[in-house]
């Protein structure tokens, strides 16, 4: 069964009140990006509060473990670290397993029993044998991930980023449940190529998408450029971000009246590649 929060609380409140309610907090990562996809703020909150983390880092199958191996490192010195997909079923088992084990070895947050004449509460406190709550950007994955540990489709899940509106209690076993954010960790305006990147922020919601698309182009010269000429069909003469966005106009004939090569669907092309996981690293 599902509950919905009716009250409109400002973000951080919201996510404070899931941190305080829970046992421990599971920080839902984008393997391709895990440090972009981290978020500071949330994570002082958990310690804070005093509750075990679990980092889940989600989409491995776009990723080669050894390429993240220093982020892991720094993960490890702060909580437990999970390695899953989404897409594969067998990762609810794992990931199950991780929160059943921090949960034997923290154990049950203290919660306060109010009294008969103590004020009514705001609002209704999830209580559960163990109590989950779930943070993360926005197309990081959570609403899949939710969607495999219920084994069912309860948490709306699209290709645009913040579609989760509200707090919902998801039950995954009789002892384990999951209590979820809105979907969305309020995203500063001050780095946009960050959220453009790990796609908080999608391609038509994104006000410069050319910075995000010249991004996405030097993280591949850095660390995979044969990866992004195989995907293209091209093959990088110039390391220039500009020239390799018209290289690929005129690959894809990309062409505005009177033969102008068409840049900004170049650069369209490029953010929905990589934020749909088709371009890889």
């Amino acid at each position: 069964m599902v509950k919905k929060s009716t009250h409109h609380e400002p973000y951080w409140d919201v996510i404070n009140r899931i941190i305080e309610e829970s046992d421990l907090v599971l920080e839902i990562l984008d393997a391709r990006l895990v440090e972009l996809s981290r978020n500071e703020k949330v994570e002082e909150l958990i310690k804070e509060n005093g509750r075990p983390i679990i980092f889940v880092i989600n989409k491995v199958d776009l990723v080669n473990k050894e390429d993240i191996e220093e982020d892991i490192k720094k993960l490890k010195k702060k909580g437990e670290v999970v390695f899953i997909s989404a897409k594969e079923k067998g990762s609810s088992k794992i990931l199950l397993g991780a929160i059943k084990r921090v949960f034997k070895k923290h154990g049950k947050r203290e919660i306060y029993e109010r009294g008969p004449f103590d004020p009514k509460p705001e609002y209704r406190e999830a209580r559960g044998e163990i109590v989950v709550g779930v943070l993360g950007y926005p197309n990081v994955g959570k609403s899949s991930l939710i969607n495999i540990l219920a084994h069912k489709k309860k948490a709306k899940v699209s290709k645009k980023a913040g579609t989760t509106h509200g707090i919902h209690w998801i039950r995954v076993s009789d002892e384990i449940k999951l209590l979820d954010s809105p979907g969305v960790i309020p995203l500063g305006m001050e780095d946009e190529i960050r959220y453009g990147l790990i796609g908080a922020k999608d391609n038509e919601r994104l006000k410069n998408p050319e910075m995000v698309a010249h991004a996405i182009i030097k993280l591949f010269l850095k660390d995979n450029k044969k990866s992004f000429e195989k995907f293209y069909g091209i093959e990088i003469k110039d390391e220039d971000t500009y020239e390799i966005i018209n290289q690929l106009a005129e690959k894809k004939s990309f062409l505005l009246k009177g033969g102008k090569l068409d840049e900004n669907r170049v650069i369209s092309l490029l953010v929905r590649d990589w934020q749909g996981g088709k371009l890889r690293l």
